[in-house]
């Protein structure tokens, strides 16, 4: 960890030393740390670098870059990413790509070079009221944040070569980075297992500004949610899906629905059907099927033929077989495991589908359906 005093008070600066911050932090993160090691180390020893190694000059890519998507390279960031200790904010943003919170800022690699972090000793110090316990708590609560925009910070990643689809600047990049950062921060801080320091932190995520408040619901994040957020980044996300999702986080958002959301966020095609989402055009395709044949039945009192069945829904091919087949042809396919009941016997329904063999199948038949492209 390497931390440098750039113009921050000096009293603050040895403020940090007095009450023993990076001896602290290192504790806090020690966790975090058994983690990355347990899992992310492996990884890299194990298969790792070898397998695409011919030569190359080394080093294979700069110290802070990681290999694979994680929050837990914090543990790595921490000691590979500068800390410069400033007094305050600056009035003059230098770069409209860096991320200025009140209490920090993270700067990326975009251009690239080093990515780094500044800590705004006056501010924290002043959102503590002197007390040294809080002081501490705060700068390393800041810190951890930052951090986690280092961890989310798509060119830190050794394989990315593209340019980000998600802007920080936007309203929607804005919400979904600063979130996720307090998230990160909030899960760690509670994995050290001081209850008073989380409850600290919990309390100040929650007085901040409402996209950074909603991190505290998001505490018991997974590796997919994680991703989510920096996949977007690279690949793109709807414009009428950036706006729902906004509108759904400013009202009342529960972590079930942020966590489904996160998926709908990261699929290539979403749909929505009879008031549901959808990623799966398999789900998709049973449901609107299943209405289908169930609508027939409630007008006609009788199931539908299968010659009326395959006028509505083609037998094409989809994937490596047909779109369904008789139920005595497919007894043992685990790969036919939806079933269509017809007058004229049971039928099952291919398991796999995509955007174009979906949109072939339902062409004859009137259903509504809203269709959103991420990527």
């Amino acid at each position: 960890m390497k931390i440098v005093n750039c113009d921050a008070p000096e009293h603050l600066a040895e403020k940090v030393l007095d009450v023993r911050i990076p001896e602290f932090i290192l504790e806090v993160v020690r966790p975090l740390e058994l983690d990355y090691y347990n899992h992310f180390s492996h990884h890299q020893l194990v298969c790792g670098a070898h397998h695409h190694y011919s030569g190359t000059p080394l080093p294979l890519s700069p110290i802070w870059k990681f290999e694979e998507r994680g929050y837990e390279n914090i543990a790595v960031l921490l000691h590979t990413i500068p800390i410069y200790l400033r007094d305050s904010r600056p009035e003059v943003v230098r770069d409209e790509n860096s991320i200025i919170d009140l209490l920090g800022a993270y700067y990326s690699n975009r251009k690239g070079d080093s990515p780094y972090i500044e800590l705004y000793l006056s501010a924290i110090d002043n959102s503590t009221n002197n007390d040294d316990n809080n002081f501490k708590w705060l700068f390393t609560k800041v810190l951890i944040h930052e951090l986690a925009h280092a961890s989310l910070d798509i060119f830190n990643e050794e394989r990315h070569h593209s340019s980000e689809k998600v802007f920080y600047n936007t309203e929607f990049g804005r919400w979904r980075e600063e979130s996720m950062a307090n998230a990160v921060a909030l899960r760690i801080i509670k994995e050290y297992g001081n209850k008073n320091f989380y409850d600290y932190a919990k309390a100040y995520m929650q007085s901040q500004p409402a996209e950074y408040a909603l991190g505290v619901i998001m505490e018991d994040f997974g590796s997919r949610d994680f991703r989510s957020v920096f996949r977007t980044k690279a690949n793109g996300v709807n414009c009428d899906l950036q706006q729902e999702w906004l509108n759904y986080v400013k009202n009342n958002p529960v972590w079930a629905g942020l966590h489904n959301w996160n998926d709908l966020l990261d699929s290539d095609y979403v749909y929505s059907f009879e008031g549901k989402d959808y990623t799966s055009e398999e789900e998709l395709v049973y449901d609107i099927v299943n209405k289908v044949l169930s609508d027939y039945e409630t007008k006609n009192g009788t199931k539908m033929s299968y010659s009326q069945f395959s006028s509505l829904f083609p037998y094409i091919k989809t994937g490596a077989e047909m779109s369904y087949e008789p139920a005595d042809k497919v007894k043992n396919d685990s790969r036919y495991k939806t079933k269509i009941e017809l007058i004229d016997g049971d039928y099952y329904l291919y398991s796999w589908w995509d955007n174009k063999s979906l949109h072939k199948f339902i062409d004859n038949v009137d259903v509504d359906i809203i269709e959103y492209q991420n990527y």
